[in-house]
């Protein structure tokens, strides 16, 4: 093997990636034209390519998904981060409307009447904040869809 032939060798893969400057292609190319070695083995390397190319990640089976989505500790994961999420949510929410209503109270040019309103109109949303948050608690632990599949 003479040094020109192991210097093209070393740049057939270069070659086939599109990373040779003009030059260098084009050497390669002619000498794939006379040497029977270096075509073979670019051959080689496209069939090796084109394999990757068709090949695909295995996907998890339908059964692997359902016992994951099943798990004990997926669900308890995503109850405990919704019952967190959850209660800084309403202590967010608590401490701006008492903030808001505070100011509001204290206010000497605020009517009563208005302050009534608002009192009422709090206490009001409060309520029924609650009691929808215990029809969705209630309804959740009855879910009508349970065995329908995800």
């Amino acid at each position: 093997m003479n040094s020109e032939h192991t210097k093209i060798k070393a740049l057939l893969l270069p070659y086939l990636e599109g990373k040779l400057e003009e030059e260098e292609r084009r050497k390669v190319e002619e000498h794939i034209k006379v040497c029977k070695e270096c075509r073979e083995e670019i051959e080689k390397y496209e069939n090796i390519e084109e394999g990757l190319k068709m090949m695909k990640l295995k996907q998890p089976s339908k059964e692997v998904w359902d016992n994951y989505w099943s798990s004990v500790y997926n669900k308890l994961e995503r109850k405990i981060g919704w019952i967190f999420f959850s209660i800084g949510a309403i202590i967010l929410l608590f401490f701006g409307v008492y903030q808001f209503i505070d100011e509001l109270i204290k206010d000497p040019t605020t009517p009563l009447i208005v302050k009534i309103g608002i009192l009422l109109l709090s206490f009001g949303g409060v309520v029924l904040f609650v009691s929808i948050l215990r029809e969705q608690l209630f309804s959740k632990k009855r879910e009508r869809y349970e065995e329908v599949e995800k």
